[in-house]
């Protein structure tokens, strides 16, 4: 009898639809916690090896405080990942039954977050190499362009895309087995369970056939006995649930503070890098995604938040000006006076994708850019002209609307601040005097929302890939650098002979990974430059350059306009100190009529630009601008720039470095080295960085840069020179 009822437990269980455990029974947790432990393992494991590759700039003692730093954040990121089957299975538990289909369905959901941990793992090392730290809100933002991502990957990296794809199908098979594993343990259990429940029924039986009056007394006791069992098991099961409901969000959140954890928790010593080791890469995309859209900055993604005083305070310190009148809703704005009074200028940016010192001989960097270089003798070169940021969207907002870096996001990103009006651009300030302005492009201007940007900042036209009859060659990133070049001399010559003032920026991408550039353009000669696709690419971008400017400059629109060429930031930025400086360091050099060839050594921002570019251009009036006219004689010298969650001010003194959680940090620069030292006993330069890493954040809540802000002095273009001031100093 006890064989048949054996027998007849194991049938029952293997063919129900439901797995069924007594009350209280740890019901399906016992596999999620084996699974908790392997993936709190795998993270250990990938950050130890990030950690033994970038040994060299992890602080003495700082392994320790990496590595528990890693546990709190790995342990909050799985509490979030897992909480959904944590709840259903302990829901599962106090139902006392969990159907078979989701037994499926939670194995593919733990597979699934198994293969997104290794491959957000996986694509860690390509994106420090990259970017200089572990994947952030840059990884998740180019998640949106699928198509550019793609090409980029199989065109330039197939070896570490399929080995990240491998990785990440080899680490679902393992935990799809893994899983299988530990919930085939529990129905093991179950049936054991189901065994005994028959086998207890059935020794009953076969004793009360033998002995009456003993089993009389059984049956009465059994209800009592299965009750009591019952309202244990029914409470273990209340407090299991209760637990899960308590210590998951407990978890997640991994504080009791009025703070939840955040990447800015983790930061202990003067690196990004080092800082960013602790944040396992799926917690810091998450964590990306879910702030993807704020237009506004916290305390948790800034050094200090400044009061409107002491933020207007610091912009009017920050750049040389001449004050002009302001209003409530235009509280900074600053006089320009044009430096030849009575004519205006076409105005052409050349905006060169990461083409930064790293390939500029004179600036410290390979041999790569003689063309560029070239140009020195035409224009005013500048030496030590600094980026804002470490994208292009930084180099776009700073090169075209003079906004300064922040931790907020680049406003070519940010919906607009207002319905009515855009922003001060160069675009919107030339059009209200009737220039064409044209955003000329080789690629698909969606990329990064540079087509709504320029479109609502002023452009009247966006050229882009499309817009491309028979290019001579098309790459990942669009056409050629040379058709795009032909393309806008094209245009330029059309608008000039019709009498038309043109303002336009030429945006290149031919060296852009993967570095698709038109074979047998280009060699390297020297012997000390290897010859890779990334060299032979910016090779390529600095020869179509070349070729323009010499069709440019000897064009009948070249006398008439103001050239600017600029990179907008310099190429894999990354180093080993708290904001590698040397590594926002780009060429620049402007070439105008009645400018003398010359080099600058002073120390100038990217936002310095446009409010050089507009008196150059001969405008006079006022605008909303924060950088400074560099044609003054007493302009300041110092930059700032933002590197992820760092802001920095760079000046004769030194570098002042911000970071979120963190106490600033002093450094002296010397021969593109950083050295940290004491505190500076001068306050003032602190407020004054403190100041500008809120001007962004502040300017985009209030609107402050508005074209709106604007406004032309009343002087028609043929007055007399002698009829207006202009700066002094000779360029």
């Amino acid at each position: 009898m006890i064989t048949h009822a054996r027998t007849h437990a194991r049938t029952h269980t293997h063919t129900s639809k439901y797995l069924l455990l007594p009350w209280g029974w740890h019901f399906g947790l016992g596999p999620i916690l084996v699974i908790f432990a392997v993936y709190m393992a795998l993270l250990s494991v990938s950050r130890i090896g990030l950690m033994l590759w970038q040994w060299d700039v992890i602080p003495e003692s700082g392994a320790i405080t990496v590595l528990l730093y890693g546990l709190r954040f790995d342990f909050a990121s799985i509490c979030g990942l897992l909480a959904p089957v944590l709840l259903l299975l302990s829901i599962c538990s106090l139902l006392g039954a969990l159907p078979r289909v989701l037994v499926w369905i939670v194995r593919f959901y733990l597979a699934a977050a198994g293969a997104f941990l290794i491959m957000n793992e996986a694509a860690t090392p390509g994106f420090i190499l990259e970017y200089g730290v572990r994947p952030n809100n840059i990884y998740v933002k180019y998640l949106i362009y699928p198509t550019e991502v793609i090409k980029t990957l199989w065109g330039g990296h197939k070896l570490e895309l399929l080995l990240s794809l491998a990785l990440t199908a080899a680490a679902f098979v393992a935990c799809w087995y893994l899983s299988g594993w530990a919930f085939k343990r529990l129905s093991q259990q179950a049936l054991t369970v189901a065994d005994h429940s028959k086998d207890s029924s059935s020794s009953g039986s076969s004793s009360a056939n033998s002995n009456g009056s003993d089993a009389a007394t059984k049956e009465a006791a059994a209800p009592t006995l299965r009750l009591r069992w019952l309202n244990r098991g029914l409470i273990l099961a209340v407090v299991q649930l209760l637990l899960v409901l308590t210590i998951v969000p407990l978890g997640i959140r991994s504080t009791l503070g009025h703070r939840p954890l955040n990447p800015s928790m983790a930061a202990f010593c003067p690196s990004p890098l080092v800082n960013s080791l602790p944040v396992n890469s799926s917690y810091s995309a998450a964590y990306a995604l879910v702030h993807l859209n704020d237009t506004q900055v916290s305390s948790d993604n800034i050094y200090k938040l400044l009061p409107e005083n002491e933020v207007l305070a610091a912009a009017q310190e920050f750049s040389t000006r001449t004050p002009a009148k302001t209003w409530p809703s235009c509280p900074l704005r600053q006089h320009i006076a044009p430096y030849q009074p009575g004519k205006l200028y076409n105005v052409v940016v050349v905006l060169e994708e990461s083409m930064g010192a790293d390939f500029v001989e004179s600036l410290g960097g390979l041999p790569l850019t003689p063309e560029l270089e070239k140009l020195k003798e035409h224009g005013w070169w500048f030496n030590n002209l600094y980026a804002a940021g470490h994208r292009s969207i930084r180099g776009i907002e700073a090169v075209t609307a003079g906004f300064p870096p922040s931790p907020l996001e680049s406003i070519v990103k940010l919906p607009a601040p207002s319905a009515t009006s855009s922003y001060a651009t160069l675009a919107a300030i030339f059009k209200q005097k009737g220039y064409a302005t044209t955003f000329v492009y080789g690629g698909e201007s969606h990329f990064d929302n540079m087509r709504s940007y320029f479109l609502a900042n002023g452009m009247d036209s966006v050229i882009e890939q499309k817009d491309y009859t028979n290019p001579q060659f098309v790459a990942s990133w669009g056409v050629s650098d040379e058709d795009l070049f032909n393309r806008a001399h094209e245009l330029f010559t059309q608008q000039y002979a019709a009498g038309q003032k043109f303002f336009a920026v030429i945006f290149s991408s031919s060296f852009h990974d993967p570095f698709d550039i038109p074979p047998g353009k280009v060699t390297i000669d020297d012997p000390n430059v290897e010859s890779s696709p990334r060299y032979l690419a910016v090779k390529y971008a600095d020869y179509a350059l070349g070729q323009y400017m010499q069709k440019a400059l000897s064009a009948e629109y070249g006398k008439d306009t103001v050239f600017l060429v600029i990179a907008d930031h310099e190429s894999k930025v990354r180093g080993q100190g708290a904001i590698p400086v040397n590594k926002f360091h780009i060429p620049g050099v402007i070439i105008a009529p009645n400018i003398e060839p010359r080099e600058d050594n002073r120390i100038v921002s990217q936002i310095d630009v446009p409010v050089t570019l507009l008196s150059l251009a001969g405008f006079s009036g006022a605008v909303p601008l924060v950088g400074q006219n560099l044609l003054l004689p007493d302009a300041k010298e110092r930059a700032v720039m933002q590197y992820n969650d760092v802001f920095a001010l760079y000046d004769q003194k030194g570098v002042i470095s911000l970071t979120p959680q963190r106490p600033a940090e002093y450094f002296a620069y010397h021969n593109k080295q950083l050295t940290q030292t004491t505190a500076d006993s001068d306050q003032r330069r602190l407020q004054l960085a403190a100041g500008m890493e809120n001007v962004g954040p502040l300017f985009y809540e209030k609107d402050y840069a508005s074209i709106n802000c604007v406004t032309w002095d009343e002087q028609p273009e043929s007055a007399s020179a002698a009829t207006a001031a202009s700066p002094t100093a000779q360029p």
